[in-house]
């Protein structure tokens, strides 16, 4: 029997979008944006984090970092989109939510039916987990796109969808 999520409304979402902006404004400057009192506030934000709807958490932005040495750890943003064989979607996805260095994973209405978002330290490593993906049993193809260039990034999109989320509906 899965557990259903409370029902939130306008006020949840204003609480959670100042929240998501900046995880350390105080309950009374989020209250008086919204208009209402802090008690309010802090047990929204305490009955969504309990929901599993909410979560703090310190973000890191690839984007803002001023070391631009190619071998910074995490400083290369790769996506591997690939196709499965029919039937194989399920048994990919899992195998590829095992693999440590795939930071996010969503199924896409697309051509490349599941794209890998995965922050690694070197080109070789873009190499070693495209051949990794491609080792997959179920996997039809696969293709790797390296981001060269931040044009514009939102830190705050990132923990949409965690790949700690996603294992946890599969």
């Amino acid at each position: 029997m899965s557990v259903e999520s409370p029902p939130t409304d306008l006020l949840d979402r204003q609480i959670a979008t100042l929240l998501a902006r900046d995880a350390r404004t105080s309950f009374r400057q989020i209250a008086g944006e919204v208009g209402v009192t802090e008690g309010t506030v802090r047990a929204r934000v305490k009955r969504l984090q309990t929901a599993g709807l909410l979560r703090l958490q310190p973000i890191i932005d690839i984007a803002s970092s001023d070391d631009d040495t190619p071998a910074s750890p995490g400083r290369h943003m790769a996506f591997i989109t690939m196709r499965c064989r029919a039937g194989w979607l399920d048994r990919v996805r899992d195998a590829l939510l095992a693999m440590p260095r795939v930071d996010a994973l969503y199924d896409a209405n697309a051509a490349h039916r599941l794209v890998a978002i995965c922050l690694v330290d070197s080109l070789a490593e873009v190499a070693a987990m495209t051949n990794a993906v491609l080792a997959l049993e179920g996997i039809r193809d696969a293709e790797s796109e390296l981001v060269l260039q931040t044009i514009k990034y939102d830190a705050t999109i990132g923990p949409i969808a965690t790949v700690e989320d996603i294992a946890k509906l599969t």
